[in-house]
């Protein structure tokens, strides 16, 4: 049914004034529509500000955004303007966009473009052919989305249209994100940031931030991730624009998602899903769903993690978003793996598998493969387990190599530079005005020691950031190397033998070592990886690889045991040396009690005082005699380990009172 009345459009829109919390100067210019179309005749100018009224209330309410242009599009019909009908689909299109309706949003960007075509209406043509690309994208059709992103910035590029270049790079940024293609994806975020800081729009900067955060956490960088998501947020929360700020609550989410920390996680995504459901935006809600479910399969909770994935599962097919379809049924299979059925996994996984190849989204297919891999080996069907891993190491070469890792670098650096030549291009210009207003030798003797002070703290300054990037990158490098390159061999050796013995169908024991030998030595490697990567530093990180490390092999001898420690470890950072160290003779001292204490129950405390941290280890076995007892190779390199930190070690034990282990050591 059309609505004809304004009045009515006026009091919907009160009715929902809950919703609108925008900028002091946006809700200005809102209520300067309102007063205007107030007295406003029943024309095109008429139209033009119930348009603008919608494109100002989109992102905070889109229903009423829809509502006020299918009164301008009434209207427009009424005075038969070709161009402002096109107009009012256009604003009709984006609106259900938001709301995740793309099959309505197609269908009128469709329309408005083949009357702007008729009528040769450029910028109608131009906002058309972006809109057409923004559906394509969500519906994952990635190639028509490219195709349709690269003619609307033809076309605004033959109108002028800066504003619209730029939002446009950042859509080509986020198609090539979807693709894998990481160093393209951030030249295009860059491009767009460039724009939009010298346009001015801070809208424009604040969404470019988040593009590029994207892009470092899918390249591992949290912390740069972090950092851009938080400075988008920031700047989002100053406009009060509710679907910004829900986009960049639910990518802060996955960032601690994937840093295992998910009360955080949680927190973050409900906060996000609050702000979709307020806008009745689809898509994000969908998202976010899937986001909660993932969160609650890794605390385990795998009930309530197949109810958020079913329904995003739903909610993804009536978009008929192909990607969160896809993603989804990997979700779903990794759950059904985690819980033992095998069968429904391997079917979700497939089907997941199936769509993602389909649409060329390689990380997602990467993840997939690897799943799988890790299933087969898990129900003993080692040859397709190698089969899957193999299409999973090639995949993550193609996603993660070191060339790309080099082409990021230099394109922020790039970008970096450009950005303080032209702030240096200014600063000299002022400089000169001020130099001719002053004495020639006051200004030289002043400027010249302020100058010489700037450039000896921002040359220390630089080799210090220099030094550290310089470090951590080489200890990024090595692990990705020790992974990818030793891992990745050690694994097709662990399951070449495993493929020979099913094959020789008979016991051989050099294949059994074989096997046994790869594993360890892939046990010792993922230690050393742990160890180098940059992001284990915080003594939380390492808490946590020991309870691991304590459940996996005392619960599977039986052994009872406690683990505490105090919170307020997890605020130190440990220098990788100590780091090892410490969690190296933590696991000798547990391997000792599994292998040779014949002990019933363990015990593990960390406590922290002021800077000095104690780690007691106790078990109530059999004991051994200090006195008599020829000291091993795995004592004597816990008192190394101990030295090395510059720790103290003692071990007290007697046979039939069990042993003690305690390890004392500066954090700092």
């Amino acid at each position: 049914m059309m609505i004809n009345s304004w009045k009515l459009i006026f009091a919907v829109f009160l009715s929902m004034s809950f919703f609108i919390s925008t900028h002091a100067q946006n809700q200005k210019r809102i209520d300067s529509l309102l007063n205007v179309l107030e007295s406003a005749k029943e024309d095109t100018a008429k139209v033009n500000i119930l348009n603008a009224l919608g494109s100002e209330l989109r992102s905070n309410n889109p229903d009423t955004s829809i509502l006020l242009a299918t009164q301008a599009l009434s209207l427009s019909e009424k005075v038969k303007s070709k161009k402002h009908i096109a107009d009012s689909y256009l604003e009709i299109a984006a609106a259900n966009h938001l709301k995740g309706n793309y099959p309505s949003s197609l269908e009128n960007s469709f329309k408005a473009l083949s009357l702007s075509e008729e009528i040769g209406y450029k910028p109608g043509i131009a906002k058309s052919l972006h809109y057409i690309g923004n559906a394509y994208t969500s519906k994952s059709d990635l190639p028509k989305a490219l195709d349709y992103f690269f003619k609307a910035v033809k076309m605004y590029e033959e109108i002028g249209n800066k504003k619209g270049i730029a939002t446009l790079l950042g859509n080509i940024g986020t198609v090539y994100i979807d693709q894998g293609d990481y160093p393209k994806a951030l030249d295009y975020f860059f491009k767009a940031l460039k724009m939009g800081e010298e346009l001015g729009n801070k809208k424009g900067i604040a969404m470019h931030l988040g593009n590029i955060g994207l892009v470092y956490s899918g390249q591992g960088d949290f912390s740069k991730a972090l950092d851009y998501y938080f400075k988008a947020l920031k700047m989002e929360e100053e406009f009060g624009d509710k679907y910004g700020i829900e986009v960049h609550l639910s990518n802060i989410g996955n960032i601690y998602s994937k840093q295992k920390d998910y009360h955080k996680a949680l927190d973050y995504y409900f906060r996000a899903l609050k702000m979709a459901e307020q806008i009745g935006e689809k898509y994000g809600i969908a998202i976010l769903l899937g986001n909660i479910g993932s969160a609650s399969s890794a605390q385990k909770d795998y009930p309530k993690a197949l109810d958020y994935f079913f329904k995003a599962l739903k909610m993804h097919e009536e978009m008929e978003n192909k990607n969160g379809i896809a993603i989804t049924l990997g979700n779903i299979g990794g759950v059904y793996s985690q819980t033992g059925k095998f069968a429904d996994a391997e079917e979700y996984l497939k089907k997941g598998i199936a769509i993602n190849d389909s649409i060329g989204t390689l990380d997602n297919l990467r993840l997939f493969e690897e799943s799988l891999s890790q299933l087969y080996d898990t129900t003993g069907r080692y040859k397709l387990a190698l089969e899957h891993y193999k299409k999973a190491v090639e995949l993550k070469d193609t996603l993660f190599n070191q060339e790309k890792n080099k082409e990021i670098t230099r394109k922020e650096m790039n970008y970096e530079f450009e950005k303080a030549q032209a702030a240096h291009d200014k600063e000299l210009a002022v400089a000169g005005i001020e130099i001719k207003k002053q004495t020639l030798l006051k200004n030289s003797l002043m400027g010249g020691i302020a100058l010489l002070a700037i450039l000896f703290f921002l040359i220390y300054s630089n080799f210090r950031t220099n030094q550290k990037l310089k470090l951590e990158n080489i200890r990024n490098n090595i692990a990705a190397d020790l992974h990818d390159d030793i891992g990745s061999t050690l694994n097709s050796i662990s399951l070449f033998s495993e493929v020979a013995k099913k094959e020789a169908g008979k016991e051989i024991p050099a294949l059994e070592q074989i096997g046994v030998s790869s594993r360890k030595i892939i046990d010792a490697m993922s230690d050393i990886v742990w160890t180098i990567n940059p992001e284990n530093d915080t003594f939380e990180n390492v808490i946590a690889r020991m309870r691991s490390l304590a459940y996996l092999m005392l619960k599977s001898k039986g052994i009872e045991f406690t683990f505490k420690a105090d919170e307020s470890l997890n605020q130190l950072s440990l220098p990788m040396l100590t780091r090892k160290n410490v969690y190296l003779l933590f696991k000798e001292a547990t391997n000792n009690i599994v292998k040779y204490s014949n002990t019933s129950r363990a015990s593990f405390q960390i406590s922290h005082n002021d800077k000095n941290v104690k780690m007691v280890i106790r078990d109530s076995g059999v004991g051994f005699d200090m006195e008599n007892t020829q000291m091993g190779n795995g004592i004597k390199n816990m008192r190394r380990r101990a030295v090395e930190i510059d720790g103290q070690l003692i071990i007290e034990s007697a046979e039939g009172n069990g042993t003690n282990i305690e390890l004392s050591f500066k954090a700092a």
